[in-house]
């Protein structure tokens, strides 16, 4: 089984780095080559599932996820059969900030010989994991609402997504 581990420091509150993660509609933002259909539920619920098509040079995949575990403003684990794949996302306070940390355990797909995934997990899939990363980063720093940034008089009353539905 292949292995990926990165982490990132993102310059917000732990609530609000959590909750611009959960926002589903943002992630084709900041997950490049990433295509996401066919949500059941939130991602922050254990059981919902969704579809994640990636397209890479020369190779599409889709991926049917389902979320297994989920420990609030900490942890998002979800597991897809067809690779085998797990994904740990997890998020730690820092101070004023917080660490997000991106784990994966998988197998390539298909019979590849060993070089060929070695290649691919160190050229495709970490390269996209950091890449995701750092767009995550950037985008969720850029919109710390007042209110994360500080402010004692604020309450955090959950958020709105951009079409309005609002979420605790």
């Amino acid at each position: 089984m292949l292995h990926q581990h990165h982490e990132i420091r993102v310059e917000a509150p732990v609530e609000h780095v959590w909750a611009f993660y959960c926002d589903t509609s943002r992630w084709p933002e900041w997950i490049p080559r990433g295509e996401f259909t066919d949500f059941s539920g939130p991602v922050e619920k254990v059981g919902t599932t969704y579809v994640v098509t990636a397209r890479f040079p020369g190779y599409t995949s889709r991926q049917p996820m389902e979320i297994v575990e989920v420990e609030p403003l900490r942890l998002i684990h979800e597991h897809n059969d067809d690779w085998p794949k797990d994904n740990y996302i997890r998020f730690e306070p820092d101070g004023e900030a917080t660490r997000v940390a991106m784990e994966s355990d998988y197998e390539m797909p298909g019979r590849m010989p060993g070089f060929l995934k070695d290649l691919m997990n160190r050229v495709m899939i970490e390269r996209q994991h950091r890449r995701v990363l750092a767009g995550f980063k950037a985008l969720a720093e850029a919109n710390v609402p007042a209110h994360a940034q500080g402010d004692p008089a604020a309450v955090h009353s959950g958020w709105k997504d951009p079409g309005g539905a609002h979420r605790s």
